[in-house]
C-alpha cells in the first residue's frame, strides 16, 4: 500500500449524524494561524457547510489546536 500523504498535508472534515461536509485541503505552505483559521477554514468552508446542514442547532467540537483555541477564535464561535 502506497501512501501519497505528506507528513505536512492538513485537511478538515465535518461528521455528524445530519452528513458529512467536503473534504477541505490547506494548501501546502499555509500556516495554520489564528486568523487563516477563523478567516479561510471556519468562515468560509466549515461554518456555512455546517449551517446548511444542521440549519439552526449544531455543537462544534475542536482540540486544544493554538489556532482552535484562540480568544478571536473562541469569541467568532
Amino acid at each position: 500500500m502506497v501512501n501519497s500523504k505528506k507528513q505536512n498535508d492538513l485537511e478538515s472534515i465535518t461528521v455528524s449524524k445530519l452528513g458529512v461536509t467536503d473534504l477541505i485541503f490547506v494548501d501546502p505552505g499555509i500556516k495554520v494561524n489564528g486568523e487563516y483559521y477563523r478567516e479561510v477554514l471556519l468562515s468560509q468552508e466549515l461554518l456555512p457547510a455546517i449551517r446548511e446542514m444542521s440549519r439552526d442547532f449544531f455543537l462544534f467540537q475542536q482540540d486544544s489546536a493554538p489556532a482552535h483555541r484562540a480568544r478571536d477564535t473562541l469569541q467568532l464561535l
